[in-house]
């Protein structure tokens, strides 16, 4: 029996993150690249609704980000394909409700969660539209989907994206960004309303986001304060229509859409 293109990929993910998974317990030891995740985080959770208890977070890796959500909504839900990742979260979220699976088959009854996160889980799929549909089936009615996703809306990022997937061992060249258009016809088609969409992550995602990739902000002396302007900018880079082409990162949040099947 020939594998399908997403059991294929998925064996490939489960292969890639096995390696990976100590460079992103070292990528968060770090206290400017800390700041920056936290900045990431925050921005994530602006979308999530106070009411809402039951949370997963998709694609959760070393549990980084699962952390967070344990200390906000207890009882959070982290999901992800590769068990060497989660073993790594054990040190961020001791006892944590963990659940080795893949994303494209969620292992859910539908209307599981009240919000559900995806942080760069979307474009490590290959059906991406199925991903949104599970996704929606687990969601409760008045339930949000969170995701934040490479943006492609800029030609130079977009090469430069592709550059470094060409050339790094560490990245799948069948992952793809999106523009914000495109996840926003994604999400439609899944069947979703969209509540807002917006870009994220310039200076602070280059230089904070990847250290294990560009480390050159960890041997600077007050990486940290530098940090913190670079996050500052990056705000108020977004909130202008010319320079907010420069985001790395598109964030959206939706729900499903009423009588949605």
């Amino acid at each position: 029996m020939i594998p399908t293109v997403s059991a294929q990929n998925a064996q490939a993910q489960i292969e890639l993150h096995r390696a990976l998974a100590p460079r992103y317990a070292y990528r968060y030891s770090l206290p400017f690249s800390r700041m920056f995740q936290d900045d990431w985080h925050a921005e994530m959770l602006s979308y999530l609704p106070q009411e809402a208890r039951r949370v997963l977070d998709l694609g959760c890796g070393t549990g980084f980000f699962l952390a967070e959500l344990e200390r906000l909504r207890p009882g959070a839900v982290g999901l992800d394909i590769s068990h060497a990742m989660l073993r790594v979260s054990e040190q961020y979220v001791p006892g944590a409700r963990l659940v080795t699976a893949d994303a494209e088959r969620l292992p859910f009854r539908e209307q599981s969660f009240d919000g559900i996160f995806c942080k760069g889980s979307l474009h490590h799929t290959r059906d991406h539209l199925k991903f949104l549909i599970n996704c929606r089936k687990a969601l409760s009615a008045r339930g949000v989907l969170i995701m934040s996703e490479p943006c492609n809306d800029n030609p130079l990022i977009r090469f430069a994206r592709w550059a470094m997937y060409t050339v790094s061992p560490h990245f799948d060249t069948g992952d793809k960004g999106f523009t914000k258009a495109g996840i926003t016809d994604l999400c439609v088609r899944a069947g979703f309303e969209v509540i807002e969409c917006r870009r994220y992550g310039g200076l602070g995602y280059v230089f904070g986001g990847f250290p294990d990739h560009l480390g050159l902000l960890k041997y600077i002396p007050g990486n940290v304060a530098i940090m913190r302007l670079m996050l500052r900018f990056d705000r108020w880079m977004v909130r202008i229509p010319l320079l907010r082409m420069l985001a790395f990162q598109v964030s959206i949040a939706c729900r499903p859409q009423a009588g949605a099947s």
